[in-house]
This record gives structure tokens, sequence and C-alpha cells, in this order.
């Protein structure tokens, strides 16, 4: 994240966000909790961005703070 966006966001959420992730899960518990985990990322996303991202974006490899034009 750019340095203006990390200030903005610990302005607003400070330390009032953790994760704590389960110890000792099975195979098909921890893979539950990954899709879980995925589906809110995307979710998050698509509220700030105000459109899906794309697979590039979620990977990381296109830069989510440039502004995108459709036509």
């Amino acid at each position: 994240m750019a340095r203006g966006i990390k200030d903005d966001f610990n302005k607003r959420f400070g330390n009032r966000i953790q994760v704590v992730y389960a110890k000792n899960l099975s195979p098909s518990q921890r893979e539950q909790r990954n899709r879980k985990l995925c589906e809110a990322v995307i979710k998050v996303l698509t509220d700030i961005l105000g459109r899906e991202p794309t697979q590039r974006e979620l990977f990381g490899i296109d830069d989510l703070t440039k502004v995108k034009r459709y036509k």
C-alpha cells in the first residue's frame, strides 16, 4: 500500500483489527478456512474498488492504487 493509504488505514482502524488462526486443523478444515478467507478478501476489494477485482490484481501483479478507466 502507498504511504498515505497506510496512514489512513491506521487512523481509521488502529490496533482494533486482529487476525487469529486456529491451530491443529484437519486438511479439509484448512481448505475450508482458506476458501472463506479468499472469498472475504474478494468481497472487501469489490466494495473498495466498486467493481470485481481482476485475477492479476488479486495476485498482486497489477497495482490497485492506479485508477482504471473502463470505456
